[in-house]
This record gives structure tokens, sequence and C-alpha cells, in this order.
């Protein structure tokens, strides 16, 4: 939930009105598709009430520790749910290649190879 949520926020900052429209309704047609099984991307089941305790005393610490020597932010809220979710994926799923898909050389690093 947390890609499709930064990713809509993204398209929001981006552009002019009548690009990040042209955008907006790109991206909601991937995601209706994705949620009907449709796109070539696949769903995982969103962290349910008891997940999320599992973790969230985690994001303290983490927000307030740079996510790397050279830059000076913490770990956001959204990245610790892609981190929680790839690390289900890869216990889900040890026989498979799992990784993060991003931009972000602090998420692209998560990689599971396949065994």
């Amino acid at each position: 939930m947390a890609t499709i949520i930064e990713t809509g926020n993204h398209i929001a900052q981006n552009g002019d009105g009548t690009m990040r429209r042209k955008t907006a309704i790109g991206f909601v047609a991937e995601v209706k598709a994705a949620f009907k099984g449709q796109a070539p991307w696949s769903l995982t089941q969103f962290p349910n009430t008891a997940e999320i305790l599992l973790w969230i005393d985690n994001f303290p610490d983490l927000a307030g520790r740079n996510k790397a020597p050279d830059k000076y932010e913490g770990t956001s809220f959204g990245d610790l749910s892609i981190i929680e979710e790839f690390n289900k994926s890869c216990q889900r799923f040890p026989m498979s290649e799992v990784f993060i898909w991003s931009l972000d050389s602090d998420l692209s690093r998560y990689h599971q190879n396949a065994k």
C-alpha cells in the first residue's frame, strides 16, 4: 500500500496540472487493474493491525537515525512498511528472487537472490 500512496504523492507534486491529471488517470487505471488481477503487477496482502503492531515500535529509532552516512533523514514510515513487506515476502518465497524495485538507493539495496 505504501508504494501506491508514495507514487500518488509523486504524481501530485510534479509537472503542471494537466500533466499531473493525465498521469493520475493512467495511475488509477493501473492500480484498478492490479486490484482486479489484470495488470502485470501482483498485489500482496495489506498488513493487518496485528502485523503492524509487530514492527511499529521500530519506527521511532529508524526515524531518528540517519538511514545512510550521507543522508540526514531517517527511515519514513512508508519505507518501513515497504521493508517489512520485503521481509515478509522473503520468508514466504525463500527460493525466489525478491527485491524492492525502486530508484531510491536506500530501498533498492534490499535484494534476495533465488536459491
